[in-house]
């Protein structure tokens, strides 16, 4: 990670062609980037263009006309724009190897869905942090958050959650088996492509699809 936020300052800029330019820190537009790196019904240049805004984006008035506009650096260079954004995103960890939670996660099986989820989050954040993510005065840093997130308990609502989605049926039996299906019903996401409504229907009527 770079810099050390123990040591000091988390970030407030990125680099976009060798210029700094001011970034968005919030943990709610890192999870707004990251709903729309997630979302089927954009195409990868949607998906560049609202990550882009939401990290980059300045309100302007034109005519008297309230519009979002993106800094003439990020404008020259979009490509780097983004690399410096998804940068950003991850802590500027070096990228790893994806830890595949059972061969569900492997074919595609969603884990989380931030609007669906929010409930879990919210209270584990309450009661392993004391952090109050639902209120509006709370303005902490991405960088901050993030690590939060991954260092939840085992326990706690939000990692058996997705170790239950992650989870692949065919590698238990009997009881557990039986536990483990009953249990990623009660958790399924909401469909949103007809790949996932195909896997939901799969799933809560135990059809071979």
């Amino acid at each position: 990670m770079d810099p050390n936020i123990v040591l000091g300052r988390a970030p407030s800029s990125v680099k976009v062609g060798g210029a700094p330019v001011s970034i968005a820190t919030s943990f709610r537009a890192g999870i707004r980037a990251m709903q729309a790196a997630d979302d089927p019904d954009l195409g990868d240049a949607g998906r560049a263009q609202a990550i882009l805004l939401i990290y980059f984006g300045r309100g302007a008035v034109h005519d008297g006309v309230r519009r979002i506009e993106l800094p003439g650096a990020v404008n020259a260079d979009p490509a780097g724009a983004l690399q410096a954004a998804l940068g950003f995103l991850n802590l500027n960890e070096p990228q790893k190897p994806k830890r595949m939670l059972g061969k569900a996660a492997a074919k595609g099986a969603r884990l989380w869905d931030w609007d669906y989820d929010a409930p879990r989050v919210i209270a584990d954040f309450q009661r392993e942090y004391g952090i109050d993510l639902a209120d509006p005065a709370l303005d902490m840093h991405w960088w901050r958050f993030w690590p939060l997130f991954r260092g939840l308990g085992d326990s706690s609502l939000t990692m058996t959650a997705m170790a239950a989605r992650g989870a692949d049926p065919s590698e238990y039996e009997g009881d557990a088996r039986r536990r483990l299906v009953e249990r990623q019903r009660e958790l399924a996401l909401p469909a949103r492509t007809e790949e996932e409504r195909l896997r939901l229907t799969s799933l809560l009527w135990g059809l071979d699809v």
